[in-house]
């Protein structure tokens, strides 16, 4: 189905706010799961609406929560979510960052015990908005939170390792690289599962020890894992998502218990430079446009193609997406599902599409 952005927020929002959420909260979550699909990542969109109020029935999730400051200086803060909303928990840790590091000129954030955080750019667009560059680790602890296989080995011991690096730009188009240390994202892997289709390559070791591009190798049964990116590199970069985000945030790396489907705790670790305290910052962007340009005039492999900048994909998303989001039937029979879940009437759902739908 194909939907105008504002009016599946809408519908996502009355979701969140019949499951217990407060308006501010339902807007918060439902803006930025929308905003995951505009910017060209459906496996951060609506497609998490069922997990999330699955949590919520379960009271793994916690609607309304504030984060409690566990302890603060005027250039560091530890966070913890009380297991409220990630988007709400993240956001409130980026503004935190955002205003230490413009007092401090740096900043370091961690987050305990929140929700899942969703995409990371989002927040990395935030600061840079505000001048600063930003690098974040996060990790979920378990039960069940390891979905990767280290290098060497065929069983799931990680986590899929996000991460994200921003930087701010005079052109209000920040670099902003956010990626998962997984060979595909795991929000990617359950998007081609409602797809029924395979995966770009063969990146998931099943149950058996075999190598397959099926994403239902992954759930099983057995269950499989998923190999990180870049072998080894890959590996151990991923293990630092769990000693920053999960060690340094006072939360731990433990994987040991059953995998499986279930909502995750996200911790986070976050890095904010104001960038205009270590040099000029007019002079910082001229440099900055003068070497985008330099790298996208690289000629390109395939005819007719182009180099991008980290971020520049998102931008174009956007613009593509401005007028209509696809949502494909798997995931919006599960968005009902969830509207089920959460009490909305099947009339009330039923009634906001005409004018929904694009």
């Amino acid at each position: 189905m194909r939907f105008k952005p504002k009016a599946l927020q809408e519908i996502l929002e009355v979701i969140f706010k019949t499951a217990g959420s407060d308006a501010n909260e339902a807007r918060v979550v439902a803006d930025h799961l929308v905003d995951c699909c505009l910017s060209g990542h459906d496996s951060h969109g609506p497609i998490r609406t069922l997990a999330y109020i699955t949590a919520v029935k379960k009271q793994d999730l916690v609607p309304n929560q504030k984060p409690t400051v566990v302890f603060s200086t005027d250039t560091i803060a530890t966070l913890d979510g009380n297991r409220g909303y990630g988007q709400v928990i993240a956001l409130a840790a980026t503004d935190l960052g955002i205003e230490k590091a413009k007092k401090s000129g740096l900043a370091m954030i961690t987050v305990r015990n929140a929700g899942h955080v969703g995409r990371l750019g989002a927040w990395a667009e935030r600061a840079a908005a505000a001048g600063q560059a930003t690098l974040y680790f996060v990790n979920a602890p378990r039960p069940g939170g390891a979905q990767l296989a280290p290098f060497g080995g065929t069983d799931r011991r990680l986590n899929a390792g996000p991460l994200c690096l921003g930087m701010p730009s005079g052109e209000g188009k920040p670099v902003v690289l956010d990626f998962s240390t997984a060979s595909v994202a795991m929000g990617k892997i359950r998007l081609a599962r409602n797809k029924k289709e395979k995966l770009r390559e063969p990146c998931i070791v099943d149950g058996h020890g075999n190598l397959t591009d099926d994403p239902e190798a992954l759930y099983g049964p057995p269950p499989g894992a998923v190999l990180p990116f870049g072998g080894h590199k890959g590996s151990g970069l991923c293990m630092f998502t769990d000693l920053f985000a999960g060690l340094l945030s006072g939360a731990g790396a433990d994987y040991e218990g059953t995998p499986g489907e279930w909502y995750p705790t996200n911790n986070m670790m976050a890095l904010h430079i104001d960038v205009g305290t270590f040099a000029d910052i007019g002079t910082i962007f001229e440099q900055l446009s003068a070497y985008s340009a330099w790298v996208k005039q690289s000629p390109p492999q395939t005819p007719g193609g182009q180099v991008l900048m980290p971020g520049d994909y998102e931008r174009q998303s956007r613009q593509e997406r401005a007028e209509m989001i696809e949502v494909d039937d798997k995931t919006w029979e599960q968005v009902r599902e969830a509207a089920d879940m959460a009490g909305v009437p099947r009339a009330t759902l039923d009634a906001m599409l005409p004018g929904a739908v694009a």
